[in-house]
């Protein structure tokens, strides 16, 4: 891999702003349209179970199609299918910004979903292949900072443009950006790429993981609507585990696996992936529900929900002096630090009430964005620094498949508790929150118990850290 190194600093540093780019733009669609989801609840009609498939459907593709995709850049290039990435993730913007209905809404959200899976299968691949060791963990950090700063940016910025112009134009924003995007990697980023020996695709196994992943998510968004125990819902339990099970025998049997899940016999990577995926299962629910608490339970407009929703994603700008810290204390140690500030955010939302001061919630936000800050770069080259030779780009895969499973799994759980906890007038209801409840007390206990399940999965994610290793290496 060493062959491929970028020597000069000035291209390194064009590489990295690049990545930067493809992270900042797939985290800032994200965090845009949760601002607006209240928003498109009322216009729309529809409950919160409804409204949240327009988050699941981007995150369902994005997570469906990053293991295809892993294994397409493999054999084509990470170039490749970074540039198609922003291609496609730009015409579905376009899409939803033109849809007439949730309907519509959702399905262009599934296609742009494939465009942000081509993004986030192989912008962590870029690093090991092109950069040398010494500048990895703080490009990672980088990356992470950038993702960030579209997460941070997201919420202003959506709250704005719904307030002003409309909802359409959030996705409409993409567009230039992706136009750039595409142009700049034409000429900055290398085309020379680590060819694998073996270039067949196992389309069956790719076949098998995507179902499981829709029956699964679909019975968990719905359970609630059709019944834990109905013929339907237990039925999309049992495709999925089948399928899921389908396919890992199938990735077991075959010698071009699309998984090869003898990379998680490492210890390190294994219980590395785990934290990581716990970690951001918090962000996915932090960042779904909070939007519906200051606006829906507080009673603030778009706008200023959009400026404290903010506040999530400012700690993370510490992602690139996690590098030194790590050098010094090792990157799981700094992870663990990261997650223990997390639980503490966490007492904290399980303080919130009617009449807590805005003060209390910026410092209860801010502190859980400094929480992922500090556990993000240094969990993510934990894990990279694990990858076999040859195998960068199928671990970054890997890696950003957990990362979109485990939002869209935050925001299953976070939603299907808060809307179990309510009455259930008001979460069954064919309509928005707003026009359905009578006081706002009535949402207090889907917070709470919401928040709590948020607690339990950062102790959780801290001992699957603790029971890492740092590399060898």
């Amino acid at each position: 891999m060493e062959n491929y190194l970028i020597e000069k600093r000035r291209d390194q540093n064009l590489l990295v702003a690049l990545v930067c780019a493809g992270a900042f733009i797939a985290n800032l669609d994200s965090t845009i349209v949760n601002i607006a989801l209240p928003t498109l609840s009322a216009e729309f009609s529809v409950s919160p179970s409804i409204v949240a498939w327009t988050v699941l459907a981007y995150l369902l593709c994005e997570t469906g199609f990053m293991l295809p995709f892993g294994k397409v850049s493999d054999i084509k290039g990470i170039k490749a299918v970074y540039q198609a990435g922003f291609f496609v993730f730009m015409i579905g913007s376009i899409l939803c910004g033109m849809s007439s209905g949730i309907t519509e809404l959702i399905a262009a959200r599934a296609f742009q979903g494939i465009g942000g899976a081509m993004l986030f299968t192989v912008m962590m691949a870029f690093i090991p292949i092109y950069l040398p060791a010494e500048r990895r963990v703080k490009a990672m950090g980088m990356v992470t900072t950038a993702a960030a700063a579209g997460v941070a940016l997201g919420p202003p910025i959506g709250g704005w443009i719904t307030a002003l112009f409309g909802w359409r134009w959030i996705f409409f924003v993409n567009v230039p950006f992706c136009l750039a995007s595409i142009y700049a990697a034409t000429r900055f980023i290398p085309s020379a790429y680590p060819h694998p020996a073996e270039k067949r695709f196992d389309f069956s196994g790719a076949a098998y993981s995507f179902a499981a992943l829709i029956f699964f998510l679909y019975a968990v968004n719905m359970g609630l609507e059709l019944g834990w125990m109905s013929p339907e819902i237990l039925s999309c339990f049992t495709l999925s585990i089948a399928l899921a099970t389908a396919f890992v025998l199938r990735e077991r049997k075959i010698d071009y696996p699309l998984l090869d899940l003898e990379l998680f016999s490492d210890k390190t990577l294994r219980n590395g992936m785990l934290a990581f995926s716990f970690s951001l299962t918090t962000v996915g629910g932090v960042l779904f529900l909070f939007p519906f608490y200051l606006e829906e339970f507080r009673g603030l407009n778009t706008h200023v929900a959009g400026m404290i929703m903010m506040l999530p994603s400012l700690g993370q700008f510490v992602g690139p002096y996690t590098g030194g810290l790590s050098a010094k204390n090792s990157p799981q140690r700094v992870c663990i630090g990261g997650m223990l500030l997390g639980i503490l955010a966490f007492a904290a939302f399980l303080a919130l009430d009617a009449k807590s001061s805005l003060l209390f919630i910026v410092v209860a936000l801010g502190l859980f964005g400094l929480s992922q800050g500090f556990s993000k770069a240094p969990n993510a080259a934990l894990i990279m620094a694990c990858a076999p030779p040859g195998c960068s780009s199928t671990v970054s895969s890997i890696m950003s498949l957990c990362r979109s499973l485990s939002m869209a799994l935050g925001v299953l759980f976070f939603e299907t508790i808060f809307s179990d906890s309510i009455p259930h007038e008001i979460s069954l209801g064919n309509t928005s929150v707003a026009e359905t409840i009578t006081h706002a007390d009535e949402l207090a206990p889907g917070f709470m118990h919401a928040f709590a399940f948020g607690t339990i999965v950062s102790i959780a994610a801290i001992v699957f850290m603790l029971n890492s290793k740092k590399p060898d290496a």
